[in-house]
Formats: C-alpha cells, sequence, structure tokens
C-alpha cells in the first residue's frame, strides 16, 4: 500500500467516529441550552478540563490508559470473529492477581513490575480463554458465557480481598504493592499519568502487528471472516476461537494490573467497575483497530477528566457525560449498521427488479 493510499485509508476510518463525536457534542449543546446553561462556557471548560494544563493532560492519559486496552480487548476477539463482553471479569482477574503479586513477590524495580503485570495479563488471559473453550468444545454462545464469568470472578474477586488478600484496615481491600513492584509516574508535570500507558501503547503495537502480520492473525481473521475458508486453509475455527478470547482477555488483564499497580497502588472492594464494558466503546470508536482503540480511549478519557472540571465550574450534573458517552456510541453504531447492512440492501434491491 502506498503512503497517500494509507493515508486515505486511515482518514476515512476516522471520518465516521469523529462525525460521531461532533454530533454528540451538538446533542450536548441543546440538552444544556434547555437545562438554561451555556454550552459555550460548558464545553470551554470541558476543554480545559481535558487539555488546559499539564495536570488536565496527566489525568485525561490516566484515564485512558485503562480503556485503551479494554478497547483492544474487544478489538482483538471481534477480529476473530467473537464478541468478548466480559472484558470486567478479566480486569478484575488481573487487577487480583496483581494485587497478591504486588504484595508477595519481593522483585528487583524493573523486573518486578514486569513480573507483575504478565502474572496479571496471564490471570485476565486464562478468564478469556475459559469462555473460547466453553464456545470451541460446548458451543456455548460467548456473550452469554463471558457475562456470567463477570459475576463470578468479581464475587471471587471480592471474597480474595476480604479474606486471604485483606489488609485489615479501614478501607477493605488488599496491602499496597511494594514500591520495587510499582509503575513509575511519567512526570513532567503529568499528574496521575503513569507507564501503564506505555503498555498500553505497546499492547495496540503488538496487536496490530500479531493480527496483520502473522500466520496466526491470519488465521484467526479468517476464522472470524469465513470458518469454511480457515477450515479449507488447515486452521481450525475452534481453537482461533479460544485464542481470541484468551488474547482479548490478556489485555484486559494488563489494564487491571496497571490499574493496581499505577493508579491506586492496591485493590479496594468495591474496586474499579465498567471500564471492560467502556472497552466495547472504545473498540467501536476505533474501528475495531488496536490503533484506532488508542484514539478511541483517549477521546473517552478527556471527556471523563474534562467532565469533572465542568462539574465544578459549571455545576452540570457529572450524568451529562454519560449521556454524551452513549450518544457517541449511538451515532457510531448506527454508522456501523448503516456500513453493514448498506451493501445487502442494495444487492436485495438488484435481485428485486431481475438484476445480479
Amino acid at each position: 500500500m502506498t503512503p497517500r493510499a494509507w493515508r486515505a485509508q486511515v482518514l476515512r476510518g476516522l471520518a465516521a467516529p469523529a462525525a460521531a463525536v461532533a454530533l454528540s457534542l451538538v446533542a450536548g449543546a441543546v440538552i444544556m441550552a434547555l437545562s438554561g446553561v451555556s454550552p459555550a462556557v460548558a464545553y470551554v471548560s470541558l476543554l480545559r478540563g481535558a487539555l488546559g494544563s499539564p495536570e488536565a493532560i496527566g489525568r485525561t492519559l490516566q484515564n485512558a490508559t485503562p480503556l485503551i486496552l479494554t478497547g483492544i480487548a474487544v478489538a482483538f476477539a471481534f477480529r476473530g470473529g467473537l464478541f468478548n463482553i466480559g472484558g470486567d471479569g478479566q480486569f478484575a482477574a488481573g487487577a487480583t492477581a496483581a494485587a497478591w503479586a504486588g504484595v508477595t513477590l519481593s522483585l528487583p524495580p524493573v523486573i518486578g513490575p514486569v513480573a507483575v503485570l504478565a502474572l496479571g495479563g496471564l490471570a485476565g488471559g486464562l478468564v478469556g480463554a475459559l469462555a473460547g473453550a466453553l464456545k470451541a468444545r460446548f458451543g456455548a454462545h460467548e456473550v452469554v458465557t463471558t457475562i456470567m464469568l463477570n459475576f463470578i470472578v468479581a464475587d471471587l474477586s471480592t471474597w480474595l480481598l476480604l479474606h486471604p488478600l485483606s489488609a485489615h484496615s479501614q478501607v477493605p481491600g488488599s496491602d499496597f504493592a511494594l514500591p520495587s513492584n510499582r509503575l513509575p509516574m511519567i512526570g513532567g508535570g503529568l499528574a496521575g499519568a503513569h507507564l501503564g500507558l506505555v503498555v498500553a501503547l505497546a499492547g495496540a503495537v503488538v496487536a496490530s502487528v500479531v493480527l496483520w502480520r502473522t500466520p496466526y492473525g491470519m488465521e484467526l481473521r479468517v476464522s472470524g471472516l469465513a470458518p469454511r475458508t480457515a477450515r479449507y486453509m488447515g486452521a481450525s475455527p475452534t481453537v482461533a476461537a479460544a485464542a481470541a478470547l484468551g488474547g482479548g482477555g490478556l489485555f484486559a488483564g494488563l489494564a487491571g494490573a496497571g490499574e493496581v499497580l499505577g493508579t491506586y497502588g492496591h485493590m479496594t472492594v468495591p474496586f474499579v467497575t465498567s471500564l471492560g464494558y467502556l472497552g466495547i466503546g472504545v473498540a467501536l470508536l476505533g474501528r475495531n483497530h488496536p490503533v484506532g482503540c488508542v484514539a478511541g480511549g483517549l477521546v473517552l478519557g478527556a471527556l471523563s477528566s474534562g467532565g469533572q472540571q465542568m462539574q465544578f465550574d459549571v455545576g452540570i450534573s457529572a450524568h451529562l457525560i454519560d449521556v454524551l458517552v452513549g450518544i457517541v456510541l449511538l451515532f457510531v453504531t448506527v454508522q456501523t449498521l448503516r456500513r453493514r447492512t448498506g451493501p445487502r440492501r442494495a444487492r436485495a434491491a438488484r435481485l428485486a427488479v431481475g438484476g445480479r
């Protein structure tokens, strides 16, 4: 592919998400105006809270880091033809593994975070692979199994944090991870941003290379698009299903481990929730491409950090940001459905008038 063709493809890919964000801001402005709030003042505040200072940028990057990884978790499985709804459970599994390993393993400063992150990714991958194995072996639908595993892992994590892993402090949860196992802060005034962001960006690159530059990735994508063709190639769609969900779970597990080691330092009861489900929105914004998930995570991360500033400055309810995110996802979903059903409708119309 020539550089010009590549740039054109990237611009086409960004057009739909950018239009969805713009339309959501217009809809949000209408809601604000009806509530008696100046949309211009509110959006200036939102922009200042997301990008107006190094501290604001740091908060945006901090919010975006786990979202990028949970978005990749959805996009990776989707390329294998599967819908990973289990991001929350895989995230919790990775966080719980990191909460245990961060306190238990005494390792050198460089090796410690890498080892604990790897264990968190492995825990999330095992949860995803379990759903994939149920799909491959028994034909259990991945939407059902991943949702059920969300509840199972959440309850198991809560029990572990209240009993074997409990710090017996006023705040229920684990002890703080050893300093040698923590993820360092990026610094430079970027308050809250830690090296988990580097892990997320590296994850996007690795996922892209695996999917489009390896035989395994080709088998996974062909299995998702055309299982019969995959069998003709000698690939096993059932094995690909287990690998797709396991690979997706690995990225969600890394997100959970990164939150424990970088943002909070330990795992509490309750811990962060809904990041797995928000990952679905990130994947939609990123057109189910790992690199696109970086952009999607940054957009939602900016809305989150900017929304807090907007709430303080203008007095708007924080729920308005949830409304904006929901409108963004609604528009992206509609555009995706139109893109997929459009060719089918055109073909049906040609057949109806006797064409081919």
